[in-house]
């Protein structure tokens, strides 16, 4: 929980005390009634929309684990379009405890003045979940990974209510220094009613040796610790999932979310012993549920 308000409270003065920017002009080229536009994120005034708040999840105890514990979770989404954004945690572990990023380079195919894709590009600091090996009897002798902000860059595209995008950031990886995560989304809303939405996603990842070794291998000393077998975890795709999320207005002021979600682990990830054991497993399930304040 103080890792937590620690994230809350490092977030929070972005939100309330971002700067106002002058517009940076963006040239475009209309071509009949079609328009492309290519720009800097640097809006003329502070336009933020979204919510904030709190969430119970259900998650797994570390990464390849079988047992699932309760945890608090910020419940966030901040952003304004072609600017920037800041959110929350999912149940999808790749996004840690939040992110935020700045929309830097923006390009728009509008037609008719409607826009029909969007693409951006920019930097982002990501804060990654670590482990503590007293978190569950399976990481004895494995030692800890510590919660860490790391800073990466992301590709976002928008099409109509489909979204797609794809970070590479950093993250503590225990003795092996810092481990790159690359993690990509695909995701769809479906406005059910004026209140209520759906938003399903295919989720993937992807970790460098550093990262991969960090998590899911067996050092020589952690072996004769933990009476593991010694493993040399390689770089490789981590996971792919899916999860749905779904959000019900209850008035003008405050929502409710609800999310599930489910992910295999591959590779060495799956073959690590650290999950190849009567502790852990390839099938890793989450949910959360959570009210939020919107703005």
């Amino acid at each position: 929980m103080k890792r937590l308000l620690a994230v809350a409270v490092a977030l929070g003065p972005v939100c309330l005390s971002s700067p106002v920017f002058a517009q940076d002009p963006a040239p475009q080229g209309p071509v009949g009634d079609r328009q492309l536009s290519l720009g800097l994120g640097i809006p003329e005034t502070l336009q933020l929309r979204g919510h904030v708040g709190v969430a119970i999840g259900a998650v797994p105890e570390f990464q390849g684990s079988d047992d699932l514990s309760a945890v608090g979770l910020p419940l966030v989404d901040i952003r304004q379009e072609d600017f920037m954004f800041i959110s929350g945690a999912s149940v999808n572990p790749n996004d840690g405890y939040g992110s935020i990023g700045w929309y830097a380079l923006n390009f728009a195919y509008a037609q008719r003045g409607k826009r029909l894709f969007g693409l951006s590009v920019g930097p982002m600091i990501r804060v990654g979940v670590g482990r503590d090996e007293h978190d569950n009897s399976a990481l004895d002798g494995l030692g800890d990974i510590d919660d860490s902000a790391g800073s990466g860059v992301f590709v976002e595209a928008r099409a109509g209510s489909w979204t797609a995008d794809i970070s590479s950031t950093s993250q503590d990886a225990g003795d092996e220094g810092d481990g790159l995560l690359v993690a990509v989304r695909s995701r769809y809303s479906v406005q059910i009613s004026e209140r209520f939405s759906i938003a399903p996603a295919v989720v993937a990842s992807w970790g460098d040796e550093d990262y991969m070794q960090g998590f899911y291998g067996v050092s020589n000393a952690q072996a004769s610790r933990s009476g593991l077998t010694r493993f040399n975890a390689q770089s490789g795709f981590k996971d792919v999932g899916i999860q749905v999320g779904a959000t019900y207005s209850l008035s003008e002021k405050f929502l409710i979310n609800g999310q599930i979600g489910y992910q295999r682990l591959l590779g060495d990830a799956a073959d690590s012993p650290i999950v190849d054991r009567k502790d852990g497993s390839r099938d890793q399930f989450s949910a959360l549920f959570g009210i939020a304040y919107k703005f």
